[in-house]
């Protein structure tokens, strides 16, 4: 305990420790030395624990270049390193491949995990794209083909499939008994190759 700065900044008007008002975790910002640290502050503005502080100031702030979020969990992707070799590189500077939902393609060997976002920030802090292995990444990358085949059968299951085709509603039905990539169209891409997760 940081005996020395206890009450330092002065703004608590809670009784310490106390309950957080989002998660009901009990916190003491007493416990924490460094009085300039913003997340302290939104402690004890806020009337909340150090880890709804942290993901509180994220939802306020603007968001850095590279922020990612997949399956809700907050990532950034800084640019491709290429050198030097030695440089420090998120997961051990494993290549990530990353499709965002606007269709956007990254590649990155400097990518940092900063946390799962808690449920009550999920709806602020939605996800934006989702994994993809090395072989889905090359088959985007060397074709960026979008369909519009609206009487596709496998359509609803195609990461190609441009859903604005049926803004005045689907051309046909899918029979129940059709196999899902039994066509063997060449640009089908299965929506089951996006992943919310990735091993670290």
């Amino acid at each position: 305990m940081c005996k020395e700065n206890k009450g330092a900044l002065g703004l608590n008007k809670y009784p310490l420790p106390y309950n957080c008002k989002l998660c009901g975790n009990q916190e003491n910002p007493d416990d924490f030395c460094d009085k300039n640290n913003h997340v302290v502050e939104t402690m004890i503005k806020q009337h909340v624990c150090f880890n709804c502080a942290f993901w509180m100031n994220i939802v306020n702030s603007q968001a850095p270049p590279g922020q990612i979020i997949i399956g809700h969990t907050y990532y950034i992707a800084h640019p491709y390193v290429k050198r030097p070799m030695n440089r420090i590189k998120g997961n051990n500077g494993k290549e990530m491949y990353i499709r965002m939902f606007n269709g956007e393609l990254i590649k990155s060997n400097n990518v940092w995990c900063k946390g799962e976002i808690p449920e009550q920030f999920r709806e602020q802090l939605p996800d934006t794209a989702n994994f993809l292995s090395l072989m889905t990444f090359q088959k985007l990358t060397n074709n960026n083909h979008k369909c519009y085949a609206r009487g596709c059968w496998n359509r609803y299951h195609c990461v190609r499939y441009n859903m604005d085709c049926e803004k005045d509603g689907p051309f046909n039905t899918v029979p129940q008994s059709y196999i899902i990539g039994s066509d063997e169209c060449p640009s089908f891409i299965n929506k089951t190759e996006l992943k919310d997760t990735v091993q670290w």
